[in-house]
């Protein structure tokens, strides 16, 4: 249905986590506001997201946690190779604690906060997950009357005299125009991941990349922000997943809770390439887009087990805290049973052989048994001479059979492509405000970042998302009062 008016003071184009955050802030400075939403659920990648980045919130005080914010400042810029800019940082690190203290306020509930991987102790974990937290401020927002139009796509921003006017849209089931008049719009269209073109222009490895989203993140803010004087600032990075199962047959959300991607993944076995050799510390996923950069930079890459870790991990436990995946339990006690399934099933990705001898024959890893050799070598020796893994994660394989689960890398979301000031107003390539047009969550979040996702400050991205919908609302009823 299109929406009831056709006059608004604010329209948000999509029902993320930083347009319902929008949205409700919307509610509460009475602006009358519609949000548009193209698909026919609300929350976007919103609904994937663990928790949100604060410091200085209400739990941290709890918990006695402090953070030099300048320290954190340095430390991300440095990070980011000062691509990231400074002033949005700051801004963004100081009004962090107070975004998780309002979250918590509309009724978003936290389980924890602390660390993921090695990090700064910034996340705060949503009970529930994203899900819940998008649910509570959906029916925040519909609680305050805030209008939301589903399947409506935004097509055209309207200008006038350099002025931000209406915003034509069109129908998604009908195919049917309409154009409505505002002075204030919020891109918040969740960003470019699931646009292969664009991912194309970032990175040239998409022939193993894949999305791990809801398939909504097509570049829409960022495409229409362009097509009305926005400047064309950089794609700043993609939210590599880390490793993730390589299946050509079945889409990826199939393997999101899988136990088999946790355990090739996130316990630091052995990794190898399409020759059959190591090339970097299995460790490298406890920052899970370094691990993407390492798996493509060869051209294949397997992650090897043997039936002793594959019994440690379904009946004893795991060897390292599983920090960058949705399954996290105590033990993997599904393993076996999903191997067998899979087995069963013919699936390409996994294969079993009784010895590494004949594991690197059906895979063509001329290689593979020198490595796993060399490898075993290094755990009894217990130091990594190699390349430099914690000892404590230095697991033997040594007992048949041995499996290969081939791996590639999947995708959460990618940042950037317009600029915004403070106000997350939206630029254009003088450095100015196109006035009335703001931008928010992943399609803005590429000022935060440089070439690679700062998965050094955990929650960032749901915590940009909710800062951001407020900041560019607080603006725009600072600049109606004004």
């Amino acid at each position: 249905m299109f929406p009831k008016q056709t006059k608004y003071d604010l329209v948000i184009v999509g029902a993320g986590l930083s347009g319902l955050a929008a949205a409700v802030t919307a509610a509460e400075n009475s602006l009358d506001t519609l949000v548009i939403e193209k698909g026919r659920s609300i929350g976007g990648d919103g609904n994937y997201v663990e928790g949100a980045m604060g410091v200085d919130s209400y739990l941290q005080k709890q918990a006695g946690i402090t953070i030099d914010k300048t320290e954190l400042l340095q430390d991300e810029l440095n990070y980011s190779h000062y691509e990231a800019s400074a002033p949005h940082l700051k801004k963004l690190i100081d009004n962090s604690g107070p975004t998780i203290d309002w979250l918590h306020e509309q009724g978003v509930e936290f389980s924890k906060v602390g660390v993921q991987g090695k990090s700064w102790p910034t996340i705060h974990t949503f009970t529930g997950g994203g899900h819940a937290a998008v649910q509570t401020l959906y029916q925040k927002a519909v609680d305050a009357n805030i209008e939301f139009a589903m399947s409506i796509k935004a097509d055209q921003i309207l200008q006038k005299n350099g002025h931000v006017a209406g915003l034509s849209v069109q129908n998604q089931a009908t195919g049917q125009f309409r154009d409505i008049e505002t002075a204030n719009i919020l891109l918040a269209t969740g960003g470019y991941v699931d646009n292969p073109e664009l991912v194309k222009l970032r990175t040239p490895f998409s022939d193993r990349l894949f999305a791990v989203s809801d398939g909504k993140s097509t570049g829409d803010g960022m495409q229409m922000a362009w097509k009305a004087g926005a400047e064309h600032y950089q794609i700043g990075a993609i939210q590599y997943g880390g490793g993730a199962i390589y299946d050509k047959q079945n889409p990826p959300f199939t393997h999101m809770a899988s136990q088999l991607a946790a355990a090739a993944t996130q316990e630091a076995i052995l990794w190898v390439n399409e020759r059959g050799e190591r090339f970097v510390n299995e460790d490298v996923n406890d920052n899970m887009c370094h691990a993407g950069s390492a798996i493509l930079t060869q051209s294949r890459t397997f992650s090897i087990l043997d039936q002793g870790t594959v019994d440690h991990l379904t009946n004893q436990g795991l060897y390292k805290e599983i920090g960058n995946s949705p399954v996290s339990p105590d033990k993997l006690d599904q393993l076996k049973v999903e191997i067998d399934r899979d087995l069963n099933a013919h699936r390409k990705y996994l294969t079993k052989a009784d010895t590494v001898e004949q594991l690197a024959e059906m895979l063509n890893l001329p290689d593979l048994a020198e490595t796993v050799q060399r490898y075993n070598s290094l755990v009894n020796n217990q130091a990594d001479t190699d390349f430099g893994k914690d000892k404590q994660y230095l697991t033997p394989l040594k007992q048949g059979p041995y499996y290969a689960v081939e791996l590639g890398v999947g995708m959460a979301c990618a940042l950037g492509g317009i600029r915004v000031n403070n106000d997350n107003e939206v630029l254009n390539d003088h450095g100015y405000p196109l006035t009335g047009l703001y931008a928010a969550g992943n399609d803005a979040a590429g000022m935060l970042v440089g070439d690679t996702y700062a998965v050094t400050l955990p929650g960032s991205t749901a915590g940009y998302a909710t800062f951001s919908g407020r900041n560019a609302v607080l603006t725009i009823t600072k600049r109606r009062g004004s």
